[in-house]
């Protein structure tokens, strides 16, 4: 999904899931809100499965967990 959405050119990162929205680990997209409503028709056209489309309501800092 990450590949056909940053082809599609629409903004989106992998994440850690958030433990707001999971208490197991796994792997998230990062994605715009406005962008929401895109993703699920590309997704639906492309035949891309996603389990869940969660929001929070917290900035994003994408300087947290840089290592380097």
């Amino acid at each position: 999904m990450y590949r056909t959405l940053k082809s599609s050119g629409i903004y989106a990162q992998i994440s850690p899931t958030p433990r707001e929205l999971s208490v197991c680990c796994g792997v998230s997209l990062l994605v715009h809100g406005e962008d929401v409503d895109a993703i699920k028709a590309i997704s639906s056209e492309k035949g891309l499965n996603y389990l869940s489309v969660d929001g929070l309501n917290n900035t994003f800092d994408n300087t947290r967990h840089k290592y380097g």
